[in-house]
C-alpha cells in the first residue's frame, strides 16, 4: 500500500512505473488530517473533498474503502488520531505495528485496542526516507487486491517487522529544519 500525506501523487506515480511484468499489487490509500486526527482510506483512487472525521468515513465507505487509523496511540506525534472506543464503528482496521513509532508502548496500545474491539490489525513503515521503507508489513495468501481485501476483513494476515533506525527520526527533525529555513529565506 502507498499512501501520501493529503495527496494521492505518489499513487500516480507509482502506477506510471509499473507494468504488468512487475508481478506487484499496489493498493491505493491517503493519509488524511482530519479535524480529529490522521486516518488512512485505503482503495480510494481519488481524493475526498472533505477532511472532517464523520464525513470523511462516509466518503470512504461510499467508494468502497476501508477507513484505517495509523498509529492511534503515539502520544509524540501531534496529528494522531486519539482513539477511543466510541470511534470503534467507525473504522475498520487499526495500525498496531508503526515501524517510527519511537515508545513501543504505542503499538503494544493499538494491538490491545484492536483486540478488545476485534479490528483489523495493519503494519505500515510509515516511510519518510527509502531507507524506512518495507520496515513493516503484512503477508496474505494471494496475489489480487480482493484476495488482499478479504483476507483483511477474515484476519488473516500477518504482521512483521521491526522498529525504524533512530537516525530516521535526526533525518526528519533536518528536513524539517531545512524546510521552515527555506520558507523563511522566501518571505
Amino acid at each position: 500500500m502507498i499512501c501520501d500525506h493529503d495527496t494521492l501523487r505518489g499513487v500516480d506515480a507509482m502506477k506510471s512505473l509499473l507494468s504488468s511484468e512487475d508481478n506487484l499489487l499496489l493498493i491505493p490509500g491517503i493519509e488524511i488530517l482530519t479535524d480529529l486526527g490522521e486516518v488512512i482510506g485505503v482503495w480510494l483512487d481519488e481524493m475526498p473533498p472533505t477532511n472532517r472525521f464523520m464525513d470523511l468515513i462516509d466518503y470512504i465507505r461510499t467508494h468502497d474503502g476501508l477507513v484505517l487509523i495509523p498509529h492511534p496511540f503515539d502520544k509524540i506525534r501531534g496529528k494522531s488520531f486519539q482513539l477511543h472506543s466510541n470511534h470503534v464503528e467507525a473504522i475498520d482496521a487499526i495500525e498496531v505495528l508503526n515501524s517510527r513509532c519511537i515508545i513501543p508502548f504505542a503499538n503494544k496500545r493499538a494491538e490491545q485496542f484492536a483486540d478488545k474491539f476485534n479490528l483489523i490489525q495493519t503494519a505500515g513503515s510509515d516511510a519518510h526516507f527509502s531507507l524506512e521503507l518495507g520496515r513493516a508489513w503484512l503477508s496474505f495468501e494471494g496475489s489480487t487486491s480482493e484476495d488482499f481485501r478479504k483476507a483483511l476483513k477474515n484476519h488473516e494476515t500477518t504482521i512483521g517487522g521491526k522498529k525504524s533506525p533512530f537516525k530516521t527520526h535526526l533525518y526528519t527533525i533536518k528536513h524539517r529544519m531545512n524546510r521552515s529555513i527555506f520558507k523563511w529565506k522566501g518571505d
